[in-house]
């Protein structure tokens, strides 16, 4: 029996391990495993990852994960085995997540061929999603300045065959997305008119703490891949190629708006400079019109030694944030280009 935990934070989740068993006459379903805890409560797949199969612990109120570890362990002593999706098996560790920063994909599949953009459905849908938890996060979400997170609708195998990867700033907004999200899973959903559904399965893809990132080595050279049409606000007008002093000085605003204020960074002057780019033009079709933007690679150096500590952050904090503009619709989706 293990029990893991990444750091001591407060809770953003938690999963049982399962492992298969032999049928026990003492195995119940796993929804009625905890008969004596007292809160909503839904399990939900995750993808097996090298073959562990975990099943997340959702709470509509994520301030009761700690009351639920104190159950769960204390019905381990008790009884073990549990039927999970008709097969016995026995709960072999529990994992707490304490991050702060994940990114979770969800299989999507259409009845009909979906168009290119999905941005503002996505968009929706998150908003939808959250308030079927938490009515009041998402107003407070709707009001802040910067978005938290990044949301896309990433290709799949085939036309109808889609991901949807959300990415998350805050630890809170776990739990609230999982519990709207487990109103759909495995049912018809509708984005842009089309009939979707959505596989019964959540991935967590990448999962962090601004602790971690803030550990970063300084790197004076950074590559950087811009996934989807990336571009920024620069005085007036709306500039497509990703400067430097505007990518990092995108996330770098980012970081302070969400990280604790022990680890927030003071305002940089960039002195960074592009050493080499591959990177065209795309319009993304929005309700308002078609935004265009920067995709392809871009390589930045950093001759000060201190502003390559800080982009080393920013840098690996940008699979999670997104950069630029309408990170919530699909554009700005970005990754580190690893050496």
């Amino acid at each position: 029996m293990t029990f893991t935990k990444d750091s001591e934070q407060e809770f953003a989740g938690l999963s049982l391990v399962l492992k298969p068993a032999a049928a026990s006459t003492r195995s119940v379903p796993l929804i009625e495993w905890l008969p004596a805890f007292e809160h909503p409560l839904i399990w939900m797949a995750t993808a097996p990852r090298g073959g562990v199969l975990k099943v997340m612990a959702v709470l509509q109120q994520p301030e009761f994960y700690p009351e639920l570890m104190q159950a769960i362990c204390l019905q381990i002593s008790r009884n073990k085995a549990v039927i999970w999706q008709e097969k016995t098996c026995e709960v072999a560790g529990v994992e707490v997540d304490s991050s702060s920063l994940h990114v979770l994909q969800i299989p999507l599949r259409a009845q009909e061929v979906l168009p290119p953009t999905l941005g503002r459905a996505v968009h929706a849908k998150f908003f939808e999603w959250i308030g079927n938890a938490n009515p009041a996060l998402t107003e407070e979400v709707h009001q802040q300045a910067h978005f938290p997170g990044a949301l896309v609708a990433v290709p799949g195998k085939s036309p109808q065959h889609k991901y949807l990867r959300l990415a998350l700033l805050r630890s809170e907004l776990l739990a609230a997305l999982l519990w709207g999200l487990s109103q759909d899973i495995g049912k018809d959903i509708a984005l842009t008119g089309v009939v979707c559904r959505l596989e019964d399965c959540v991935e967590i893809v990448q999962a962090s703490s601004y602790e971690m990132l803030a550990e970063s080595p300084g790197q004076k050279s950074i590559a950087l891949e811009f996934l989807s049409p990336t571009s920024f606000k620069q005085i007036k007008v709306i500039q497509p190629f990703p400067l430097p002093e505007l990518v990092f000085g995108s996330l770098l605003r980012r970081w302070n708006a969400f990280a604790p204020s022990a680890l927030q960074f003071p305002a940089v002057e960039w002195s960074a400079v592009t050493s080499s780019f591959e990177v065209q033009t795309r319009a993304l079709k929005m309700k308002a019109g078609a935004e265009i933007g920067a995709v392809g690679w871009v390589k930045y150096e950093f001759p000060d030694a201190e502003q390559a500590k800080i982009a080393a952050v920013l840098a690996r904090f940008a699979a999670f944030s997104g950069v630029g503009r309408k990170v919530g619709m699909g554009m700005g989706q970005v990754k580190l280009k690893e050496k």
